[in-house]
């Protein structure tokens, strides 16, 4: 079988996945020891994570002999590729290197938040090098970045080496989609207005992800599984009042939900030494084990770099500290 499943309609990425699929199937077919590398970028809730799941179903019924590594860094604690390696191929208590030399098949590598490792960590420069070390694996790695601009310089990665950019959605392709959920979930009913209304405040950032949480949300606050614009902009009123809310609702990470929640109750900024001990008290008090100083400080820069917060080091009191700012989220008040 040589065609990807129902690869027809993957949240309207039709062309997104069939190039991602072409570069798979040529690097299956080829007969010499090859990596390729694939870099995916775009904003939040264009499609990637979702094309890059249908791609990797397809392709376990395509072919038998492709090895899959799904890795989350931001799920998984930063977990390397080797520790993901031996957890896959239940190879624990073999080191990365004699994992990789024991087995034989082909690799899809997948690394999804990829955006979390800056440029020069050594988890990056590892897949990005991997063909070097292995010059006789054969490897497709899969590299997603939630960015609005490319991350990785493409000339330094070693070819064949190839970026896709994945697009915000259009106003009509949100519409799309949320028609697309209200068919699968059958049982509710959206009028028109509300519909339009969600498409125009999710089309402002090209965010499918957000038309489909703010969907639900309005849902949950329908008595009779009826939603009209109301309901809408009940939520987004909701939203507009704490921005972070949404994003909060969609991080993995415990302690980034709740710098976030400190964070998103102040007007703008907060001391990072206030925010370590209100941290400290909440992860207590919620039965989780607090990070140290310089843990959370890294989970603060891992914000920095999702676009949600931005740290400062600034004078105060005649010394210097750090200042944790809210970034501007006014997206929710696009009505």
């Amino acid at each position: 079988m040589e065609e990807p499943l129902g690869g027809k309609l993957v949240w309207l990425r039709n062309e997104e996945y069939g190039k991602i699929w072409m570069l798979l199937r040529m690097f299956m077919e080829s007969e010499d020891p090859l990596t390729v590398t694939v870099i995916i970028w775009g904003g939040p809730g264009t499609g990637k994570t979702t094309v890059v799941r249908k791609l990797m179903n397809d392709a376990k019924y395509a072919w038998k002999n492709l090895e899959q590594i799904y890795l989350d860094p931001e799920a998984s604690g930063c977990r390397g590729l080797f520790g993901a390696l031996q957890h896959a191929c239940g190879l624990r208590g073999y080191s990365g290197l004699e994992a990789l030399s024991l087995l034989k098949n082909r690799f899809l590598i997948v690394i999804d938040n990829a955006e979390i490792f800056s440029p020069e960590n050594k988890h990056v420069s590892t897949v990005l090098r991997i063909g070097e070390a292995f010059p006789m694996g054969r490897f497709f790695i899969l590299l997603i970045f939630r960015s609005d601009s490319i991350p990785v310089d493409i000339s330094m990665v070693p070819p064949p080496a190839y970026a896709i950019y994945f697009r915000p959605y259009t106003f009509e392709e949100i519409r799309t989609i949320l028609m697309e959920f209200l068919r699968v979930h059958e049982g509710f009913y959206v009028d028109e207005q509300a519909l339009n209304t969600i498409s125009r405040i999710a089309g402002f950032r090209g965010d499918a992800r957000l038309a489909i949480e703010i969907l639900k949300a309005a849902l949950d606050t329908s008595k009779n599984n009826c939603v009209d614009e109301n309901h809408v902009l009940k939520v987004s009123k909701k939203l507009a009042d704490n921005p972070l809310e949404y994003v909060n609702a969609n991080l993995s990470d415990v302690h980034e939900r709740m710098i976030l929640k400190i964070v998103s109750e102040r007007a703008q900024s907060i001391r990072f030494k206030n925010l370590f001990e209100e941290y400290r008290s909440i992860a207590k008090e919620s039965g989780v084990k607090p990070l140290g100083y310089s843990q959370l400080w890294k989970r603060i820069k891992m914000l920095e770099k999702k676009m949600l917060l931005d740290f400062k080091v600034s004078s105060f009191d005649g010394g210097r500290t750090g200042i944790v700012w809210r970034r501007d989220l006014n997206w929710a008040t696009r009505l």
